[in-house]
């Protein structure tokens, strides 16, 4: 059932009895609280006061000062995050073991699950688990169930609509996570302080239109407004990605405008019904609560605009974690650290635990590096331009860290070996490498080198053989960048796109900053040598989020049982004078639509590499799909 602070103050808490909140990120009762504390002050007792101290800021004595005093006057205390300050938390138990309180006296404590959290304040307080309730109708049941019945009915009917219409909305914003990082490429702590916020601007601005409608020039709730501080200031603003943004930004667009006040409608452009049911002309909050009770018991992912089978990448990812906690759980099984920091060191179960790497080296070894290994990579000279500065540097990089692995992976075979002295870097990377992580000195030259060690040195071979093996002989003609082009052969995808940019620039005689990149599926469109010197057939983007119809050379939208992933056919991209060319985009297609489409390196999606523009049949469809291009198939 939906978590009731006032049954739980009234029917199974004390004054002697701490509640403690265990929550998980982005799950803060601490809003809540506060608000049922003023409510039930009016209420019920005029005197009591709420006071709230976040942990882990040095205030352990003002907290023990703050108790003692609500103890005596009979007010509530909230001290948060705990877990900030685990040794202290045995001082704080004794201290409210020790007090005879007033009988209104509560004390509330939240903290994150803790290994080392103290058993004695575990087994003495009331637990409650505290989490953002799984489903977008449990959601919204939550946050009406925290609400109170009068402060919803005040005021008109299109207040209690558009307070209602921001539970849907915080709902949304919440429930995405599940399917990160398609849903939202990192977890963003949406709190119930942002619905709270929300909720207060769409008060005030509901307030000022009946002001203005009273003097006669007024059209009634400022959507623009509310929208504004919605996407810059409360939601908008825990956003960190470009592409998180415009999403936010396109659900704020969906929710918040007059017409959602009609009822259900399925937008032209997009598939999603907002909202999923008829909105009650009432201010009775029984209303809306018979509404969210005829939504599913369980969420679909066309339900938030994504792609149908969304679903199934998100048990991808899923799979993905389980199996790299396995493998976790069975390097500490089979090392006397854990695997971990300190302790002693087993070295004789590194043959076990690190061999399954060591034949994988050996073999890249013998198959790609040993092809380039006579192959040496001359020096950059002021005169190279600037993609075959690029591409001699990227291989002299990629040459270098190949070297370092093979002197680092030969030397743990000759500590286990008993032919050499371990050293504390490495028993450092093999820690790591046991884990099946990338030791991060391995990473220094390579940004965006996956997490898994087994993908990394398979990357690794990869990009060493085509650097190395392809793009030095590439770079002796003058028609290097006339082949098909795989950014996934270089460990900086993005240095390259720059450094074309930087080139083309060079050859049209106009600053860098003047120039957009262009994109087309058909290589024609960008064959102006006049205004796209430097077109480059790009090959193996991998498409996520939606589908690619090859008759309409379009974006559209995926089926449940289409692939989770696709290739897409050859994309010619250029970059090109804005002035010249202001389109990002170019194809023999009627009528459509472009959308702005994410380039990552893998489908983890933390590392952005740069963004081209395609045609699609609905932008904002796209944009809600999370769809997205990247260059390897890879989760790390």
């Amino acid at each position: 059932p939906a978590l009731s602070l006032q049954r739980l103050q009234g029917e199974e808490t004390h004054s002697k009895l701490p509640i403690l909140f265990i929550t998980t990120p982005g799950a803060d009762p601490s809003q809540e609280l506060e608000e049922f504390a003023k409510q039930y002050a009016q209420e019920s007792c005029p005197s009591l006061k709420f006071h709230a101290i976040s942990m882990g800021g040095g205030q352990n004595e003002d907290a023990l000062r703050l108790i003692q005093e609500a103890a005596k006057n009979g007010d509530w205390v909230c001290l948060k995050n705990l877990h900030l300050v685990i040794s202290w938390v045995p001082l704080l138990e004794k201290e409210i073991k020790s007090l005879e309180p007033h009988k209104d006296f509560r004390c509330w404590l939240t903290t994150e699950p803790h290994a080392k959290f103290p058993p004695i304040l575990l087994e003495t307080a009331l637990k409650i688990t505290y989490e953002a309730p799984p489903g977008v109708k449990k959601n919204m049941l939550r946050t009406l169930e925290s609400w109170n019945e009068n402060w919803f009915g005040i005021g008109n009917e299109i207040r209690s609509q558009v307070i209602f219409l921001c539970a849907h909305f915080h709902a949304i914003m919440q429930e995405r996570r599940t399917y990160i990082p398609q849903g939202w490429t990192k977890f963003y702590e949406f709190s119930q302080s942002d619905l709270q916020s929300a909720c207060e601007t769409v008060s005030i601005l509901v307030k000022a239109g009946d002001v203005a409608k009273q003097a006669g020039n007024g059209i009634g709730i400022d959507w623009a407004t509310l929208i504004g501080v919605m996407e810059l200031a409360i939601y908008g603003s825990r956003v960190d990605n470009e592409f998180d943004s415009k999403l936010v930004k396109e659900y704020l667009g969906m929710f918040f405008k007059s017409d959602t006040l009609d009822g259900p409608r399925k937008n032209a452009n997009s598939a999603i019904q907002i909202p999923p049911f008829d909105i009650p002309g009432s201010t009775r909050m029984a209303d809306f609560r018979a509404r969210v009770e005829q939504l599913p018991d369980l969420d679909n992912p066309q339900s938030f605009g994504m792609a149908p089978n969304a679903d199934r990448s998100l048990q991808r990812i899923n799979s993905t974690k389980v199996i790299a906690m396995l493998r976790t759980l069975a390097a500490a099984g089979g090392s006397a650290d854990g695997g971990g920091g300190g302790g002693n060191v087993d070295i004789k179960a590194w043959k076990a635990q690190l061999g399954p790497l060591f034949q994988l080296w050996d073999t890249v070894s013998k198959t790609q590096l040993s092809k380039v290994k006579s192959i040496e990579v001359r020096n950059v000279t002021p005169d190279d331009p600037p993609v075959v500065a690029f591409v001699l540097m990227d291989s002299m990089e990629a040459g270098k860290l190949g070297d370092r692995i093979s002197n680092s992976l030969t030397t743990m075979q000759k500590v286990i070996g008993g032919t050499a002295l371990s050293t504390p870097d490495i028993i450092a990377e093999a820690k790591f490498l046991i884990r099946s992580e990338v030791p991060p000195a391995w990473t220094a030259t390579w940004p965006s080198a996956p997490e898994d060690a087994t993908v990394f040195l398979q990357g690794l071979g990869k990009r060493v053989e085509a650097l190395k093996g392809d793009w030095l002989k590439r770079i002796t003609t003058r028609n290097a960048l006339e082949q098909p082009v795989a950014l996934s052969d270089f460990l900086r995808p993005d240095v390259f796109l720059n450094a074309l940019r930087q080139q083309t620039a060079r050859s049209l005689a106009v600053s860098i900053d003047s120039l957009h990149l262009v994109a087309s599926f058909e290589q024609h469109l960008l064959s102006d040598a006049s205004m796209s010197p430097l077109p480059v057939n790009v090959h193996g983007l991998i498409l996520e989020g939606c589908s690619f119809d090859e008759a309409k050379r379009l974006l559209v939208e995926g089926q449940r049982n289409s692939p989770l992933t696709s290739v897409l056919p050859p994309l010619t991209v250029a970059w090109m004078a804005r002035a010249a060319h202001p389109d990002r985009t170019v194809s023999s297609a009627k009528s459509a639509m472009s959308v702005s489409m994410p380039i990552y390196v893998a489908l983890s999606r933390e590392r952005l590499i740069g963004e081209v523009v395609l045609h699609t049949d609905s932008s904002r469809q796209r944009i809600l799909n999370a769809a997205a291009l990247f260059l390897t198939e890879s989760a790390t």
